[in-house]
C-alpha cells in the first residue's frame, strides 16, 4: 500500500481518501469519493468484497440527462 501512496503523491491529484471496509462511514466515504471525483483507496480487501461495491465494480451506470449515476 505504501507504492500507492507514494505514486499518488506526486500526481496532480493529491487527493487520495483512505478507509476500510469495517470503517464505520464506509459508505458515506464511498459516496463522498465518488461525488467529488475523488480517489479512494480500500484498505486490507480479504477474498469477499462488501455487496455495497458491486454497483461500482459493475459500472452500472444509469445516464439521467447530462448527469451519469451509480446507486450506491
Amino acid at each position: 500500500m505504501v507504492w500507492i501512496r507514494n505514486k499518488f503523491a506526486d500526481t496532480f491529484d493529491p487527493k487520495l481518501n483512505l478507509t476500510t471496509l469495517t470503517h464505520k462511514r464506509f459508505v458515506n466515504t464511498l459516496k463522498n469519493t465518488m461525488e467529488v471525483g475523488d480517489t479512494l483507496l480500500i484498505d486490507n480487501i480479504q477474498n469477499e468484497v462488501d455487496p455495497v461495491l458491486d454497483p461500482v465494480l459493475e459500472k452500472r451506470i444509469i445516464v439521467k440527462g447530462k448527469n451519469k449515476l451509480i446507486n450506491v
